[in-house]
């Protein structure tokens, strides 16, 4: 946690607030820099802007030296911070938001993500940013896809910021030990198969003490299985279910056998095996990103490489955003609040702690990003080759849905041909709601 310290921080200027479900604590900024990153309000406006951001140590320090830098040029406007760890996941936080905002009481700018942008742009709960985008040269640093993605109807309500594709995180050093080659680009569901079982290991009384991986437990990160294989278990424009696909049937089984037949992975559970992974005890799992600063904390011998491919190699991306609040008093201020968000100094230094990939390419080739894990050029590298992870509407209800059926294939409790009619049932019901709601 990023403590409060002024003590080698000299004519500090400005007090800016913190809270987070970490406590609550004082940030002291000091304005000395100059800001290069293409941003200037330079207003003399004095104001209040809440910002909520999303994340962990890394991100709280990168939001708060972006404050500090947004100082410099409107000095009489003071930030109030707000992070969220997002530890019960993006439901959870879309809940809290609408709270916020049907309390009256919602922020200036909020950081979040695509899991909840069509929640938000449905109900019209922040502004469209095309003019400030296309005032900014600067964003065309940004890869077209993250603004398309990040669009609703044409418009542009979010301005991206770290991103995240799902990899495979492999442990290089059980590798080694098992004598497996590292994953090679154009790999295979079955060479997949077959580098688990060899990575697996077990006691002498035949107890798994190292796993060959594990099969995810979160919609996020079981999506490559399903894109790899040519299928998605809602369909293209996300308004009807699409889990009676042959295919996604296919994916399920595969991983259902992973579990049960290889035995190369412990059933689903409701806590990700990061611990696990990090103290050597499963070879690879599917993660973003993310776990890259825990394991240079850990001083983890990873890589990561592409999903296995079944009949392509795609994988599944999500990213974060900012957006402003449409009942914000001061839409300029907080407008240039979000271009210091996402300037290069701020997605550098977020990306080369190991927070997302940055949105801006030139941010995600500096040496220090590229130095963890050996691939890290991978990342942007197979970035034409993802595909957004589902996120309608109603996406508190659909991953919710997906995953207590999933769960209940993946431990045996239904079968997997009653469980995709099971869930194909419960996520049409839940998009005919959605349409009721929405008027159609």
């Amino acid at each position: 946690m990023l403590k409060g310290d002024a003590s080698n921080t000299p004519n500090p200027q400005k007090t800016t607030t913190v809270k987070s479900k970490f406590g609550t604590f004082l940030l002291t900024a000091v304005l000395v820099l100059t800001s290069n990153s293409g941003f200037s309000a330079g207003s003399d406006i004095s104001a209040k802007l809440r910002l909520m951001a999303f994340g962990g140590d890394a991100q709280l320090k990168a939001v708060t030296n972006a404050v500090v830098r947004f100082n410099q040029k409107s000095p009489k406007v003071k930030v109030e911070i707000s992070i969220d760890p997002i530890t019960n996941g993006w439901g959870d936080y879309v809940t809290r938001v609408l709270s916020q905002f049907n309390a009256n009481n919602a922020y200036d700018v909020y950081g979040t993500a695509i899991e909840t942008f069509r929640t938000f742009e449905t109900r019209n709960l922040f502004i469209p940013l095309d003019d400030y985008i296309a005032s900014h040269a600067t964003y065309s640093d940004f890869d077209p896809a993250l603004f398309k993605y990040a669009s609703y109807k044409g418009k542009t309500y979010f301005i991206p910021i770290g991103w995240n594709n799902i990899m495979i995180n492999y442990n290089r050093k059980l590798f080694k030990d098992a004598g497996v080659e590292f994953p090679k680009p154009g790999w295979t569901w079955d060479q997949f198969r077959e580098d688990a079982k060899k990575l697996t290991v077990r006691d002498a009384s035949g107890n798994v003490t190292q796993f060959g991986y594990e099969v995810p437990n979160q919609f996020f990160f079981v999506q490559p299985w399903f894109f790899s294989n040519g299928t998605s278990v809602l369909n293209e424009d996300w308004t009807a279910s699409n889990m009676l696909d042959p295919k996604v049937s296919e994916s399920l089984q595969f991983l259902y056998d992973l579990i049960h037949v290889d035995k190369v992975s412990p059933i689903p559970g409701k806590d990700a095996m990061n611990n696990q992974f990090m103290a050597g005890q499963v070879a690879m799992i599917a993660r973003g990103h993310w776990i890259v600063e825990n394991a240079m904390a850990a001083k983890l011998d990873m890589d990561i490489a592409i999903p296995p491919t079944r009949v392509n190699d795609y994988t599944v991306i999500g990213f974060g955003g900012y957006g402003v609040s449409r009942t914000s008093k001061y839409p300029d201020l907080d407008k240039e609040l979000v271009g210091e968000l996402t300037s290069f100094e701020t997605q550098k230094e977020e990306g080369e702690a190991g927070g997302g990939v940055p949105g801006r390419k030139s941010a995600a080739e500096t040496p220090s990003f590229l130095a963890y894990p050996p691939s890290a050029a991978l990342y942007y590298q197979t970035l034409p080759h993802t595909l957004p992870v589902p996120s309608p509407a109603n996406f508190q209800e659909v991953e919710k849905i997906f995953i207590r059926n999933y769960i209940a294939m993946m431990s045996g409790e239904i079968s997997i041909k009653d469980g995709v009619k099971r869930a194909d049932q419960e996520l049409n019901e839940s998009f005919k709601r959605l349409a009721a709601h929405e008027g159609k």
